[in-house]
């Protein structure tokens, strides 16, 4: 019994030893600039596992790992610092392309592309009410909007950010999960439109009858 216990406090010194040195090491690895530069060229491999060519949804080249505002490629201009103006009416005014966007981005819920192209054209002042707090009160009439252009949605995205991908600052209330309808079809299959998943920044396209794309009405002649 007396060589008994003293063995059982050395293999248990043994042990807590052991676990400090691997729970250490668990931490240390959290701030490891080698382990940091490790994941990055893991999730680099990820994005671009075969260091393809990368383009946008009009078929031009962007750079793969691009991770700024898609208004950089857009446009060769400035970008204004503050780009977004509340106009506490319910519409948000983007000075980069001077548009003038509904600041609810959730007003009519999902709807097919049809749907959503006749729901932009008849809002006007007073509507938008499944939410009170954005009712339009900017004089509009039926008409005055309209669904944008895929290159106009383009313009809100910040690559760079997330859940939602909008460049900081921007003056919209709550972007729903899933994607927003735009006016633009494809140009060899006029049945499939152009959406944008604003969590990510993710472009794609969607056939016109699922009704499951958000409505986010834009004024103005940019498109």
């Amino acid at each position: 019994m007396k060589n008994y216990i003293p063995e059982l406090v050395r293999i248990n010194i043994f042990a807590i030893i052991v676990i400090f040195i691997i729970s250490f090491g668990a931490y240390a690895g959290e701030d490891n600039p080698l382990s940091m530069l490790q994941n990055d060229e893991v999730l680099a491999g990820i994005v671009n596992p075969l260091d393809s060519t990368c383009y946008d949804w009009r078929g031009e080249i962007i750079p793969c790992d691009f991770k700024q505002r898609y208004a950089k490629v857009l446009f060769d201009k400035p970008i204004p610092v503050s780009r977004f103006i509340d106009n506490k009416d319910g519409t948000v005014t983007e000075s980069l392309t001077n548009l003038i966007w509904l600041k609810n981005p959730n007003c009519f819920g999902m709807l097919d592309w049809k749907s959503a192209v006749q729901a932009a054209k008849d809002l006007k002042e007073g509507k938008c009410d499944p939410d009170p707090t954005y009712v339009l009160s900017d004089g509009s009439s039926a008409g005055d909007w309209r669904l944008p252009t895929m290159k106009e949605l383009c313009t809100l995205i910040d690559f760079s950010r997330r859940e939602p991908a909008l460049p900081k600052g921007h003056k919209f209330s709550v972007v729903p999960s899933g994607y927003h309808w735009s006016a633009t079809t494809l140009d060899h299959y006029s049945e499939m439109a152009w959406i944008v998943y604003f969590e990510s920044g993710t472009t794609c396209y969607e056939h016109i009858k699922n009704r499951a794309g958000y409505v986010w009405p834009v004024r103005g002649p940019f498109k």
